[in-house]
């Protein structure tokens, strides 16, 4: 089975921990326990515009546009490691049926090595 997993960073080594300030995402496609490929994702930026044209950004809010932003270029990923997202973000990954580890890693090739070999402790209540 091939998945694809998420890691928030802005220089490709070190996890994020303020993923709503992040440039990207290193993604790992995972397959057989091994990583097949890898690559960084530039984050997708929304502009807040109050005056666009006759499109629904104009009824959301800051929020959901940060999060639209940090959503859209991981889209095809079925997981995401982090350090924290906050409460609400943690929310929005879940319903965009992400599943969320939480973790103490601080290195991001420390954190996919840890899943791939299943010692990844997760800790969710500190999203």
């Amino acid at each position: 089975m091939t998945m694809k997993i998420a890691i928030p960073t802005s220089d490709g080594i070190r996890i994020s921990s303020n993923v709503l300030h992040i440039k990207g995402f290193k993604v790992f496609e995972i397959s057989d326990g091994k990583i097949v490929e890898e690559s960084y994702v530039i984050r997708a930026k929304v502009v807040n515009n109050p005056v666009a044209s006759g499109d629904n950004r104009n009824s959301l809010s800051h929020g959901s546009e940060e999060n639209l932003s940090f959503l859209a270029g991981i889209d095809d990923c079925q997981i995401v490691i982090a350090n924290g997202v906050g409460k609400k973000m943690f929310e929005e990954l879940v319903k965009a049926h992400k599943e969320v580890y939480i973790t103490e890693a601080s290195n991001v090739r420390g954190a996919i090595n840890h899943f791939i070999r299943q010692t990844l402790r997760n800790h969710p209540e500190i999203a």
